[in-house]
């Protein structure tokens, strides 16, 4: 009954082509026994899919190893270019010139990192307009995965475009034929982050502590639409490209690590204000006379807590027809699903460092608008924080706010009297330096607090928390590969869907020392400042 072995030389010399054939095979010898949810196979049967299951697994294993493998070499390569032949900046692509009522539109293309599709700049002659998407913080190195047709090992691809493309060549090559109760996933691209440096705990020799610590250093953070008239007589064209509106903006930025174990363990060690309180003494002459005893404190072992990676990924099902005949769309929803994953992913840790902060502390309500309330209280809270700790007078705090925060400062600037809102506004360099004077960092995030929006209308918020604490405290671990898969299985075959992408990734945060404040602050964007008069001291709750 045996029907499929491995060679006898064994998987090592074989190429990645031999490699798939041969996966095919163990799947075909292990479909023809006919072993599904529902059948009653004898033991024979049995034992020859049990002795046949270990062996495919065995060819992916191999298939994974010499993936790796090769975007290793690939790695070590570029990087061994970088050295000997440091890369031009690239000059910007051009410029296809387009003629419309007498105007020019000159198209140009940015240089962008791989994996972002080119965001086009439109400039009108004479109208001075410019209109550019956001770049991304951080590089990525976006590869084929092994034995996807038409692609070398380790390939790399430029955009997303070619993504699809190698997503339809992927699907191409996948047998079609019924192959029973089964599910299979062949890898498509893999998305390798840069940028760890020294970050990864292999280099700390496993040393968690020593990596979180290094990571949060503070030495580390960073210090139009045009008219034509007239009638053309050619029917309409068709434009496949869809509109793309989001972008990764409002992320909170934390110093990040790559953790490589599933996770990590560490302790934040003795407070300072346990120390404080706990250690020193004071005598008078008569009590040294006496021989009073000293008290003496000391040490306890501290307590280790360990945090596993937790794992965000993103689904995407297709037609296959559908990615073969309108990729546009695929591709379209594939750059909205890999947005959508970064805001999850900021979701994800900013719910974190909000648990981590406990209940808020509630800040007392004083006749003024919503900049003097803000400012005011955190800087007290900012103080209160450095006292606690004894650090230095100027050390620095961030600050995380929901974006609309923002937005509520300038409206409260902008309704004072005098304020000039039409001409001069307040910019968001100012609102930032208002902070920065103060000493605290302030990040503007998405994902949490958001207003409520029906329709198109929002509710405004009467409340705001605001998350404080000292620069460095927070760290970020995560793994340094993100497989980018496309998954068929007999299910999705007979509905003629496939898996398009399967994207997941792990992460962790990890608060390291001193502490998280939260402050709830009440929003007043009403332009009041200090009468002349004014006896309210603040921290006073006015009449």
């Amino acid at each position: 009954m045996k029907q499929f072995d491995l060679p006898d030389g064994g998987l090592e010399g074989l190429s990645s082509e031999e490699l798939s054939s041969l996966l095919d095979k163990a799947l075909d010898a292990f479909n023809s026994l006919g072993i599904t949810k529902d059948s009653d196979p004898d033991d024979a049967t049995l034992a020859e899919g049990e002795r046949i299951a270990p062996l495919i697994t065995q060819i992916q294993v191999a298939q994974t190893a010499r993936s790796e493998a090769a975007t290793a070499r690939k790695d070590r390569a570029l990087s061994l270019l970088d050295r000997v032949q440091p890369e031009a900046e690239p000059e910007p692509e051009a410029v296809e010139a387009e003629v419309l009522e007498g105007e020019v539109v000159v198209e140009e293309l940015e240089p962008v990192a791989a994996s972002v599709k080119p965001n086009p700049v439109r400039k009108a002659a004479g109208r001075g307009v410019e209109i550019k998407a956001p770049k991304p913080d951080r590089v990525a190195v976006l590869t084929a995965a092994a034995d996807v047709p038409g692609y070398s090992n380790g390939q790399g691809l430029d955009d997303l475009n070619s993504v699809s493309e190698a997503m339809i060549a992927r699907m191409r090559g996948i047998p079609q034929r019924n192959l029973g109760k089964m599910r299979h996933r062949y890898g498509v691209a893999v998305i390798r982050k840069d940028g760890f440096g020294d970050l990864t705990q292999a280099n700390f020799a496993n040393d968690d502590m020593a990596l979180v610590y290094a990571a949060t250093k503070e030495t580390r953070l960073p210090g139009g639409s045009l008219v034509a008239a007239g009638g053309w007589c050619a029917p309409s064209e068709t434009l496949y490209d869809l509109c793309a509106v989001e972008a990764v903006d409002g992320i909170v930025s934390i110093p990040e690590f790559q953790v490589n174990r599933g996770g990590i363990r560490f302790t934040e060690g003795p407070d300072f204000s346990t120390i404080y309180a706990a250690c020193g003494f004071q005598q008078t002459e008569a009590q040294a006379i006496a021989g009073d005893c000293k008290e003496c404190c000391e040490p306890t072992c501290p307590t280790f807590s360990e945090i596993r990676l937790d794992v965000i990924g993103i689904c995407i099902k297709a037609p296959i027809l559908t990615n073969a005949a309108y990729p546009e769309l695929v591709r379209r929803y594939i750059e909205g699903a890999l947005v959508a994953h970064q805001h999850k992913v900021n979701a994800y840790l900013l719910s974190v460092m909000a648990a981590a902060a406990g209940t808020p502390i509630t800040a007392p309500y004083v006749n003024h608008g919503s900049t003097i309330l803000t400012l005011n209280a955190l800087e007290v809270q900012a103080a209160a924080i450095r006292q606690k700790y004894r650090m230095r007078q100027d050390a620095s705090m961030e600050v995380i706010a929901p974006v609309w925060l923002k937005h509520f400062i300038r409206i409260d600037l902008t309704a004072r009297t005098g304020v000039e809102w039409i001409g001069d506004p307040v910019s968001d360099a100012q609102i930032n330096s208002w902070f920065s004077s103060r000493h605290m960092s302030v990040q503007w995030v998405y994902d949490w607090q958001e207003m409520v929006i029906t329709g198109s209308t929002p509710t405004l918020p009467t409340n705001v928390t605001v998350l404080m604490y000292p620069a460095g405290t927070w760290g970020k671990g995560t793994t340094d590969v993100i497989n980018m898969d496309a998954v068929y299985d007999s299910v999705g075959l007979e509905a003629n869907t496939y898996t398009a992408l399967f994207v997941e990734e792990g992460i962790l945060a990890v608060q390291k020392c001193t502490e998280t404040v939260a402050v709830t602050l009440p929003v007043c964007s009403s332009g009041r400042t200090g009468a002349a008069d004014l006896d309210n001291c603040f921290g006073v709750v006015a009449p």
